[in-house]
């Protein structure tokens, strides 16, 4: 995830420090050197920092498989940051109430949500897609 989002232009990474991966030699490893380029913190309390950075110009967007809105026909030309939950389980009920509108990454297929690494892609480079029209 986090070498995806350096590749799309992202300004940082924010991971919980309980129930996430740490950031390990091989998480560096993995992430191919973008560690060294893009910021990653670790909070304590995730709804609570999402709550103390929103403001009008930065938007906290849920990723929902059941979310009725698709990525596309949401604005992701601003301020945004996107919270995805663990695979699997999901985001903690307190941490998507805190968000501020939730994005569906539509599946065609049987199965019924990707892989988080591959869905924070996924919508980083949307966000992209749409700043750079």
């Amino acid at each position: 995830m986090i070498r995806s989002a350096e590749g799309a232009g992202a300004s940082g990474v924010v991971v919980p420090a309980h129930g996430s991966a740490r950031i390990t030699p091989a998480v560096c490893r993995a992430s191919a050197g973008a560690v060294e380029h893009l910021p990653v913190a670790v909070v304590t309390n995730l709804a609570r920092y999402l709550a103390d950075i929103k403001r009008g110009d930065l938007w906290i967007a849920a990723a929902a498989g059941e979310s009725g809105t698709p990525m596309w026909k949401v604005d992701l030309s601003g301020g945004i940051a996107f919270v995805l939950g663990a695979e699997g389980k999901g985001l903690r009920p307190l941490v998507r109430r805190t968000c501020d509108l939730e994005v569906a990454i539509p599946q065609l297929g049987r199965v019924e949500s990707l892989n988080v690494s591959v869905a924070a892609a996924v919508l980083l480079y949307e966000a992209r897609r749409q700043r750079s029209t």
